[in-house]
């Protein structure tokens, strides 16, 4: 247990300081540089994920699950017309 106290203590206090140097040590433009760096990379990996999400998934995507179910109602209704309903 202690070694879990010891973690987040740690922890907290690594965000504390992270925290603090970036409120009091960074100058305007940095931050918001370091802003503009955290969303590219933010959009990068959001497209990257989009690119291998299909790739790596093993059910279909949304939009092939809607024409699969379009497909569907369409069979079904012909099924229906022709038992004469």
């Amino acid at each position: 247990m202690k070694t879990l106290e010891r973690i987040a203590i740690s922890l907290g206090l690594f965000f504390v300081g992270i925290a603090a140097i970036y409120r009091y040590v960074l100058t305007d433009e940095q931050r918001e540089t370091l802003v503009e760096a955290a969303t590219a990379v933010q959009s990068a990996t959001r497209e990257v994920t989009d690119m291998v999400s299909p790739l790596v998934s093993d059910g279909p995507t949304r939009s092939e699950e809607e024409a699969l179910a379009e497909a569907n109602r369409e069979r079904t209704a012909k099924q229906w017309e022709a038992l004469g309903f």
